[in-house]
């Protein structure tokens, strides 16, 4: 990796504080980060309050926050409703270990009403737990082993979820540290974006596949967006072959009321979601079909359920509430608002590569953001061939004029940025390709 110098100054310099007390915290946590979630260069910034779209870190520096807490606050930091909610479950009861009435029937009512596909729901805590819960629900309806998943694709850290290709990893880094070799064994691999050549892999190991996992929109790997014709086609073959398909809408759920799977117009099996349905605190979940989602019902008669799967703080009260506030607040009207924003800031990065004449490219849908310096990105082999040195560096840029956000490119738009907000990112966007010599 090289940042430019100049940048990585200012960048030094106005962090000073944050350094230190990274520093301070890396002696008793690996990263200093509590979470562990990504590494920075040179370091990263302390964060010590947030309020709306903004946040501030311990130096005193203001940032328009564009990673909402790692793509989860879609209606930003501190948001008086969702906080309003907790409060008030917090004074009723935030655990228990019995079924409660009112908040899981309201929060499974909310995602049933929005998303065709879903007719029973399940709550767990994690996207990592969510995705292993519908692994285990489609291997136990299919009496099959293996996992399809595209070539680039992430959906968690569970140990056969991280074995193949990855971006996070170099391009011949199939199992990391601490993996099972067998983990690779459970995994078949499909190239995104192309549907003729997933058929082919799927139709070679289908008698095998129990579950295809697939985002629609490969979020790590770069905001790929699907087309709908790859959709359609993975879903037409996993039908006629058996296979349980599997929308990871763990960060895409909220590009459209009822999620992406509404916006492309198909219906998978099961639906994994997470991140921004909690409002800030830790809520996931799987949804789908009655017939899989029954796995879970125990026997009236001999009190077990054919598969068995438990989750501690599935459905914890204070993140449900959250959850609920979250949701209702994320109406039809909110989503289109946060599409036409989103719409606007990628189609002014793509303007920006032609009027200067360089590679630079947008992608994404609703309020997820990419870019990208190089080809087309489509799927994991054109996302390997990306300029990330210079995405690093438009990234360091933005962050000295007070644009926070992940370092590698992505950006996501809360329901709290408004127009006044995106004006000012597409004017410091365009400052930080000029003061790196990118943009004459």
């Amino acid at each position: 990796m090289s940042l430019d110098e100049a940048q990585t100054k200012i960048y030094v310099e106005r962090t000073q504080r944050s350094r230190q007390l990274w520093e301070t915290t890396r002696e008793l946590i690996p990263t200093g980060h509590a979470g562990g979630m990504g590494a920075f260069a040179p370091h990263p910034i302390v964060v010590e309050h947030g309020k709306g779209c903004w946040l501030w870190d311990v130096d005193g520096n203001r940032y328009l926050d564009l990673r909402l807490g790692d793509w989860v606050l879609i209606h930003g930091h501190s948001d008086e409703d969702i906080r309003a909610a907790v409060h008030e479950q917090m004074g009723k009861m935030v655990q228990v270990g019995a079924p409660e009435w009112d908040l899981g029937h309201r929060m499974a009512t909310l995602l049933v009403e929005r998303t065709p596909s879903i007719e029973q729901v399940r709550f767990f805590v994690s996207g990592t737990d969510a995705n292993a819960c519908a692994i285990r629900l489609a291997r136990g309806f299919t009496g099959r082993r293996k996992i399809a998943k595209a070539i680039g694709g992430y959906h968690g850290t569970s140990d056969p979820l991280v074995a193949g290709r990855s971006v996070l990893r170099g391009p011949d880094d199939i199992l990391p540290l601490g993996v099972p070799p067998q983990a690779a064994d459970e995994i078949v691999e499909f190239p995104y974006n192309d549907p003729d050549g997933a058929e082919e892999v799927l139709r070679r190991h289908g008698d095998q596949i129990a579950v295809l996992l697939v985002e629609p929109v490969m979020t790590a790997a770069g905001m790929i967006a699907a087309t709908g014709d790859f959709l359609r086609r993975l879903r037409s073959v996993t039908e006629e072959l058996g296979i349980v398909l599997v929308f990871d809408e763990v960060v895409t759920y909220p590009i459209a009321y009822g999620g992406a799977q509404t916006y492309f117009g198909v219906d998978p099996d099961l639906t994994t979601m997470g991140k921004a349905i909690g409002g800030g605190l830790p809520v996931s979940a799987v949804g789908g079909r009655r017939e899989l989602m029954q796995l879970l019902e125990p026997d009236p008669s001999g009190e077990r359920a054919a598969m068995s799967v438990m989750a501690t703080f599935g459905g914890n009260s204070a993140c449900l509430a959250a959850g609920i506030a979250c949701l209702t607040k994320l109406t039809r009207e909110a989503h289109t608002e946060l599409a036409a924003r989103g719409d606007r800031v990628r189609s002014h990065i793509d303007e920006l590569g032609v009027r200067y004449g360089i590679p630079l490219h947008a992608t994404g849908l609703g309020h997820l953001i990419g870019i990208h310096w190089g080809e087309r990105v489509v799927d994991y082999d054109t996302r390997l061939r990306d300029d990330r040195d210079k995405v690093r560096n438009i990234n360091l840029a933005l962050d000295n004029l007070g644009y926070y956000q992940t370092f590698t490119g992505l950006f996501l738009l809360s329901t709290a940025i408004g127009d006044q907000e995106i004006d000012g990112f597409l004017g410091a966007f365009e400052r930080s390709l000029q003061v790196l010599g990118y943009a004459d």
